[in-house]
């Protein structure tokens, strides 16, 4: 093996390692801005989820007064790690949804 093939592998393996260790702590960040999220909105989405299940409040409502809370979805700390607003919209956007279809899947059962 050549010096260049050491040096090149070198840089791959290393790529590798950095890749690692950045993607790990934007899923770190990821997951902090998601509970911050969650707990600032479980008040209220105990209650609507309630009503979802009673019957109350329909799919469509429910998913007008999820989306509403996107402001309280910061992202402080994806934002500190440096992600692209676009980035972090998407994040914020795939956080709403998830929110939504989980509870459309557990409690319209």
């Amino acid at each position: 093996m050549s010096k260049f093939d050491d040096f090149f592998s070198g840089v791959v393996d290393g790529v590798k390692d950095i890749a690692k260790g950045d993607l790990k702590s934007l899923l770190d960040a990821g997951r902090e801005d998601a509970e911050a999220f969650l707990e600032n909105s479980k008040t209220q989405l105990k209650r609507w989820t309630e009503k979802l299940a009673a019957g109350t409040l329909d799919k469509e409502e429910f998913t007008d007064l999820v989306e509403g809370r996107v402001e309280l979805a910061k992202m402080f700390a994806l934002t500190q790690a440096g992600i692209s607003a676009a980035r972090i919209q998407r994040f914020r956007d795939k956080l709403i949804k998830l929110v939504i279809d989980k509870a459309f899947s557990i409690f319209l059962l």
